[in-house]
């Protein structure tokens, strides 16, 4: 027998709509006796193939999977963008009648931001916009051992029950479906793009930095561009990436043919009712081909002088961030490592007890931390403007998930990629300082594409 949403939730909600004029979003939560976040994804290929989100935390205790589109907000130039969010989950908030307050379920937002809001943007960032959200029909939620579905449904004055009805019927229908396994295709093209430029402009910070010691990092980014002999698959990157990128964030989100997907090891904020809690991961260097050179790699990331002072800026800017919203702020013990197939990086934590903070107040504040834009940030910002000849887009910029109650989580997007129809665009980047020798931040770049390589079948070069 079929779940059946409660005739009485829905009259619930039509007298929510009577009283307060308006229409409503109801949005019903039960528990599955089984399910899988992963599966339904796969399952929904058909239906809402384009209009799907993944998520999977670090800790891979929390897997959310979003099909269809019940609200949607592009951001668009010119707008406060994390104003924007806040407003519309507001809005939808007061207008929610709902049966529970389960965290990560429910009326949930799944999206993210552009690293700038000043940089013009290219045309395949186009349809993302300045901020790209949506509030998904289905929403299923795995955490805990225990797997929930959320339905969220606008209803206006004139809709009847069958309405609830044909979309339950419609949530029966895909959760009936066979998965048909989506074929796998070939890397034919690896292009990467416009390294000489590249060059050119670390030369120039570097000497930028060694003129201005009130300077102390920038951070470049760069692309690389990969073709394939067909259409990429979401469900083949995730089953990739949780096969591949372990403690790492693994997300996708679908924007039409296009997709934003990476497998990221960096958490922006986590937030819950009374904490939050931030990571510094900055610094890195390659793993090793065997346990002996692996840990001969992490000690010299534990003793180098630039990698650690690049940590300490990212430190010291979220703690004194975490500091202005929060009280009794925590900064772990000092960095420790954080390995992942292909890269190793330094690692500490910040929380403190959350109190009235906002989430998205948070958020704005803590981008761009130091790992990604540099420092001091507004001028880091401005030379990045002026030497990185391309758009980053959403690459390393806030991705994650908000929910009603304003809790959420959101993860820096590194070890990314933009997949359009048969082609792939990835990013990378690093942090230039005083002393960097730009040759060797090059190189440095070229570990960051191996994850995203790895998923898309591009050529890996492997470590020594």
């Amino acid at each position: 027998m079929g779940l059946t949403l409660p005739i009485e939730l829905f009259e619930q909600a039509k007298r929510t709509m009577i009283s307060q004029n308006e229409n409503v979003l109801l949005s019903w939560v039960t528990e599955l006796e089984e399910g899988s976040a992963k599966h339904i994804f796969d399952q929904a290929s058909g239906a809402f193939k384009g209009e799907r989100f993944f998520w999977q935390n670090k800790e891979r205790t929390l897997r959310l999977s979003g099909l269809g589109a019940m609200d949607q907000l592009k951001v668009e130039r010119g707008q406060d963008r994390f104003l924007a969010l806040h407003t519309r989950k507001e809005q939808v908030l007061r207008q929610t009648v709902t049966n529970s307050e389960e965290m990560a379920c429910g009326a949930v937002y799944f999206g993210g931001f552009s690293f700038d809001d000043e940089h013009d943007t290219s045309p395949e960032w186009e349809k993302f916009g300045e901020g790209f959200f949506y509030l998904p029909l289905f929403l299923v939620t795995e955490k805990d051992d225990r797997c929930y579905l959320s339905v969220n449904i606008w209803l206006s004055a004139d809709d009847v029950y069958s309405k609830v009805e044909a979309v339950m019927a419609q949530w029966e229908k895909i959760a009936a479906a066979e998965v048909t396994a989506d074929p796998e295709v070939a890397c034919i093209l690896e292009e990467r793009l416009a390294e000489d430029t590249w060059l050119r402009a670390a030369t120039d910070v570097v000497t930028l930095l060694q003129e201005a010691p009130d300077m102390q990092k920038v951070v470049l980014a760069r692309r690389m561009r990969l073709g394939f002999d067909g259409f990429l698959s979401s469900s083949r990157m995730i089953a990739h990436m949780e096969e591949q990128q372990g403690n790492s964030y693994c997300f996708v989100l679908e924007n039409g043919a296009s997709t934003f997907f990476g497998a990221t090891p960096e958490r922006l904020l986590l937030a819950d009712e009374e904490k939050l809690e931030s990571a510094c991961v900055a610094g890195s260097i390659a793993r090793g081909d065997t346990e002996n050179a692996d840990a001969i790699l992490g000690s010299t990331l534990l003793n180098d002088a630039k990698n650690l002072a690049e940590h300490h800026f990212v430190v010291e800017m979220i703690k004194a961030t975490m500091e202005r919203f929060c009280e009794d702020v925590e900064v772990s013990a000092n960095p420790m490592l954080l390995k992942n197939r292909d890269i190793q990086h330094l690692y500490m934590t910040v929380s403190g007890r959350r109190g009235e903070a906002g989430m998205l107040d948070v958020l704005r504040a803590l981008h761009p931390t130091p790992a990604l834009g540099g420092w001091p940030q507004r001028e880091a910002m401005t030379v990045i403007r002026l030497k990185e000849e391309m758009d980053r887009g959403f690459y390393g910029a806030p991705i994650g998930w908000i929910d009603s109650l304003d809790r959420g989580e959101f993860a820096v997007a590194i070890r990314s990629a933009l997949a359009i129809d048969t082609n792939a665009i990835l990013y990378a980047g690093c942090g230039i300082v005083a002393d960097s020798v730009p040759a060797e931040e090059l190189a440095e770049t070229a570990i960051k594409f191996q994850p995203m390589l790895r998923v898309l079948g591009g050529k890996v070069h492997e470590r020594t």
